[in-house]
């Protein structure tokens, strides 16, 4: 709907004759205009120009932030090669530029000696070729109890030359147990590189038995295993006992008789009851019965420590309440 004889053209002709407020209305409404107008054909584009620049810019900081966090992992991780591989050429220093198998054969049976183990056997496997060093496996088998098995592993760790083990299996074997690993000693594999340096000791694991029970034994047969103390030499001229062919966990307490004043105590071993006094020897380690009690024997046991010297280690038997 249009007002009659209204015309824009008369309207802007005429404009100059407008009252001040008029011309004032006119002028803001040409400005608002103008300014739509140039805001569409001009500042929109530009607009989405500078916020796509902004966008851009945004994507390009974080990409920045992200190589520079690399760049940080980058220099961390250099570093930490470069330690790693100082530290693999240390060890490659400390290895033997020979093979030492001899020593460790002598190695393998001082420990299991020094632990009182039975070695069941002891194969060299052949040598394996690495990059930068020659690996000698070999098999072991020995058998004993837990907690002689255990230390025996132990010490294996902690000798003078670098061992590792891999592959053990421990599996009853009778009243005892067998132990089978391998064992590993190495040496430099390129030739003439020299004597090594000293192995840097660092503190290591070393078992120890006390107030530990052998978890392949029910609690009713449990027997005390201390460390040893040092002790007086047996006689090893003394002609040895029947009873100390067999390990001392293959006994067991089944009573007590008495006999005027002296007390003996009934062991049983392979089906057969013995009868042992205060003195009586049995086990393989030079065991003798220092006391026997209504619910135990008390005995002491004498072994040849790593260094050869002798050692004594009380155990004792406990009543089988079962039997």
């Amino acid at each position: 709907m249009s007002l009659p004889g209204l015309k824009l053209l008369a309207l802007i002709h005429h404009a100059a004759h407008w009252p001040l407020p008029g011309k004032v209305l006119l002028g803001c409404a040409l400005a608002g205009v103008a300014w739509v107008v140039g805001d569409l054909v001009h500042l929109s584009p530009q607009r989405e120009r500078l916020h796509q620049a902004e966008v851009r810019e945004t994507e390009l900081q974080q990409h920045i932030a992200q190589k520079m966090a690399l760049a940080v992992s980058v220099d961390a991780r250099n570093r930490q090669l470069q330690s790693d591989q100082e530290q693999a050429d240390k060890l490659l220093r400390q290895l033997p530029g020979e093979s030492e198998m001899l020593g460790l054969l002598e190695d393998i049976a001082r420990l299991a000696l020094a632990n009182g183990l039975l070695i069941e056997s002891v194969t060299p496997l052949p040598e394996q070729s690495r990059a930068f060093y020659t690996e000698q496996p070999v098999q072991i088998g020995v058998t004993g109890i837990y907690h002689d098995l255990a230390t025996f592993v132990s010490d294996l760790g902690g000798l003078s030359r670098i061992i590792t083990t891999h592959e053990i299996n421990l599996r009853p074997d009778g009243r005892l147990l067998r132990l089978d690993l391998l064992a590993s000693t190495y040496w430099r594999a390129r030739p003439g590189g020299g004597p090594a340096e000293p192995i840097v000791r660092t503190p290591r694991f070393a078992y120890d038995s006390s107030g530990l029970r052998d978890p392949f034994q029910p609690l009713a047969l449990q027997f005390d295993h201390t460390p040893g103390r040092p002790g007086a030499a047996p006689n090893l001229a003394r002609a040895r006992g029947a009873l100390e062919n067999l390990a001392m966990d293959q006994f067991e307490m089944v009573g007590t008789l008495s006999r005027g004043l002296q007390t003996f105590a009934l062991l049983r071993a392979a089906s057969e009851v013995h009868r042992l006094a205060v003195g009586d020897y049995l086990g393989p380690d030079h065991g003798r019965v220092t006391a026997i009690h209504d619910g135990h024997v008390e005995l002491v046991e004498l072994f040849p420590d790593k260094q050869g010297a002798w050692l004594e280690r009380p155990r004792s038997l406990v009543l089988n309440v079962n039997s």
